[in-house]
């Protein structure tokens, strides 16, 4: 249960350590949320929810966000990662190199995650629920898009600029080091292989956003970056897997309200079932060729310390 790079934490004792720090991020995001709240807007708290709607306090709502994405994902991440190892960018996998051919077929991969996601989205729309059960969700489903309908009102060259900034690279470095770089990271080497990992973390990520009808994008999404990251060995690509993702959907929301097309809400929608069938044969295919892509780099990977528990590429490399 203990690895020399763990300082003698088990990994339950890990997932604790983190669970702690998250809760610890939370309040501490929330009470400097709260700050910059009331100190970009002059307004209460008493009144956040009513005002969250208004496009007067759109910065004030976007930095809100990266705040709270920040003090919840990525600091209790880092803390974590100085704490239970002696070599955070290279447990996290920050440190290892790429090249460019494994760029190319995670922008290849991306192309492909669209039209899947896209039917995922419509499929969820006809699973049968009971009515008590549709009730409910169709009502969170209502209460998030109210609270996203100012962000996604991206109308001006500065408003895309910041929210490609805000909404693109930030939660990309911050879940990303999260879930991949930590939680799957943990959950691989505890359960010894990669699959129950990916798929226990991808549950998480896409449960964390509180839609039952995203749920099955969101999870496909985690599979897929833990995929690219597990592969690999590198958080940057899945970092930018993420970035590309959320910033194609930003440009997209920014191109539709400038030409004032109020029809179209994001790039994944309108896809049918059978294009997802497809998008699924040909994405199976383009991660195996980036996985020999991305293992051919590992054998040409100069390892200065080759017995470094530490070293996540390299545990990837003598245990795939």
């Amino acid at each position: 249960m203990n690895e020399r790079n763990s300082i003698k934490f088990s990994f339950p004792r890990q997932l604790g350590i983190l669970l702690m720090l998250i809760g610890g991020g939370i309040i501490a995001g929330a009470l400097v949320s709260a700050g910059v709240w009331i100190m970009m807007t002059g307004k209460s708290l008493a009144t956040l929810e009513t005002d969250m709607a208004n496009p007067n306090y759109y910065y004030a709502l976007i930095m809100l966000q990266a705040v709270s994405t920040f003090f919840i994902f990525f600091l209790p991440s880092w803390i974590f990662a100085m704490v239970c190892y002696r070599k955070p960018t290279q447990f996290t996998g920050l440190h290892t190199r790429f090249n460019i051919k494994q760029i190319v077929w995670v922008i290849l991969i991306l192309a492909l995650t669209f039209p899947l996601s896209g039917a995922l989205a419509e499929m969820a729309k006809v699973i049968p629920l009971p009515k008590d059960w549709k009730a409910k969700f169709d009502a969170m489903e209502t209460s998030r898009e109210a609270q996203e309908s100012i962000l996604i009102k991206i109308n001006s060259l500065s408003k895309y600029i910041i929210s490609l900034v805000l909404i693109g690279i930030l939660p990309a470095i911050f879940e990303e080091l999260l879930f991949r770089g930590v939680i799957q990271n943990v959950l691989t080497k505890w359960f010894k292989g990669p699959w129950a990992a990916i798929l226990v973390t991808a549950f998480i990520f896409s449960i964390i956003h509180m839609s039952f009808y995203g749920f099955f994008v969101r999870f496909a999404l985690g599979i897929i970056l833990g995929l690219v990251f597990y592969y690999s060995g590198s958080l940057w690509l899945a970092i930018i897997f993420h970035f590309l993702y959320n910033g194609l959907q930003v440009t997209a929301l920014y191109i539709f309200n400038m030409s004032e097309n109020p029809n179209v809400k994001d790039v994944e929608g309108n896809f049918p079932l059978w294009a997802g069938v497809v998008a699924l044969v040909f994405l199976i295919y383009a991660l195996k060729r980036f996985k020999d892509v991305s293992w051919k780099e590992q054998e040409v990977f100069e390892y200065k310390d080759v017995d470094d528990p530490d070293n996540f590429h390299d545990w990837i490399a003598k245990n795939s």
